[in-house]
């Protein structure tokens, strides 16, 4: 990218974005010094990007709280100030319109702006997707919810954001026509080399590797396991509807869901299954998507194709994914548990609703 490049990296999600943000934020002062400017403090540029497409950070109706706009022009100011190469990093702008998207390269400046954008095969995102709706309450079960979502006449009731993210024609063509396809990059994520996107940030920005290599396991974001995942989801339905926003981020996502994910789950422990028919339908919307693609003329990095290729999946779970949790997974939701009730400082409507949800998952986890 040229040495004066504001680098708009828009995602999407489920493609590394969150060990690409984790190296990014622990890089900051290295990528200072070599004329790279990563603005802000915290890991992601996530806050401006939902100003711009003014939507609340949770439920709107229970606590959830818009960013004001504000907040992206003040992230604007500072990457136009920068005389060098700027990064910005937030799977949240791909989800904007055209007037949103209009608005960041205002902002940014057209004459400089250059849209990154990681893509996978939709067949590989729909079981992760699903699973990151999980954890804003999501209470639909995963057939189901394909079977909604990957309908012809999907009606955008249900998990409305998944086709913004992941109509990955249209979404290429935005940020062609407003910058032209020479200023948009599309990496194709390969899953047997996760460490290629580093390479290709670091090729972008003109730096070496290691600068961010040496920080790429800092973060991991794991998917859930089968039964991880149907815990949630029982536990959302049980819950969900009693708690305010910051309740269920403090206590679902930032007690139960981190106390899951923080164990390393086997390979033999069964993943999510996605049907045959869910991955034919995947495989030739992502055809579209390619055809698309490549019609726009922008910079293609790894196989395009792939996008359209048919993925196979892990294999189907006869029995009840809650009755096949391992202890280990067990004993990480039960220190949630314990950890979630231990903090006295909270107000009193927090620790009642804190004790409810232990008492849902202690009635959830199966007797061992």
């Amino acid at each position: 990218m040229p040495a004066d490049a504001i680098c708009l990296h828009i995602g999407i999600h489920k493609t590394g974005t969150t060990a690409l943000q984790s190296a990014f934020a622990a890089a900051r002062e290295d990528l200072a010094a070599l004329g790279v400017l990563y603005p802000g403090r915290r890991t992601a540029h996530h806050g401006p990007a939902m100003s711009i497409l003014g939507r609340p950070w949770g439920w709107a109706q229970r606590g959830g709280e818009v960013a004001d706009p504000a907040v992206f022009d003040r992230l604007a100011r500072q990457a136009r100030r920068h005389s060098g190469r700027v990064l910005i990093s937030s799977e949240q702008f791909c989800e904007a319109d055209d007037q949103g998207a209009a608005r960041v390269v205002a902002g940014l400046g057209a004459d400089r702006t250059h849209v990154v954008i990681a893509l996978r095969s939709l067949g590989q995102l729909l079981p992760s997707s699903w699973q990151q709706y999980l954890k804003y309450g999501q209470t639909m079960a995963y057939g189901k919810w394909l079977r909604t979502v990957l309908d012809p006449e999907y009606d955008g009731r249900v998990t409305p954001t998944f086709w913004r993210r992941n109509d990955h024609g249209a979404l290429v063509a935005r940020w062609a026509g407003l910058l032209g396809p020479d200023r948009v990059t599309v990496l194709i994520v390969d899953d047997v080399a996760p460490q290629a996107i580093f390479h290709t940030f670091a090729e972008l920005l003109d730096i070496e590797p290691d600068v961010l290599l040496a920080r790429r396991e800092l973060s991991t974001n794991r998917s859930m396991t089968a039964s991880e995942s149907e815990l949630l989801r029982r536990l959302n339905r049980a819950v969900g509807k009693e708690l305010s926003w910051q309740d269920y981020e403090t206590l679902v996502r930032g007690q139960v869901v981190e106390g899951m994910l923080s164990r390393v789950a086997p390979p033999e422990e069964p993943r999510l299954s996605t049907p045959a028919w869910a991955l034919d339908v995947a495989a030739q919307r992502g055809a579209t998507a390619v055809a698309e693609i490549r019609g726009a003329g922008v910079r293609v990095l790894g196989d395009l194709d792939a996008l359209g290729r048919l993925v196979d999946s892990a294999p189907q779970v006869d029995a009840d994914p809650v009755g096949q949790l391992p202890m280990d997974a067990a004993v990480a939701v039960a220190v949630a548990q314990v950890r979630a009730g231990a903090g006295r400082s909270r107000p009193s409507r927090t620790r009642r609703a804190a004790r409810d949800v232990r008492s849902r998952l202690s009635r959830a986890l199966p007797r061992r």
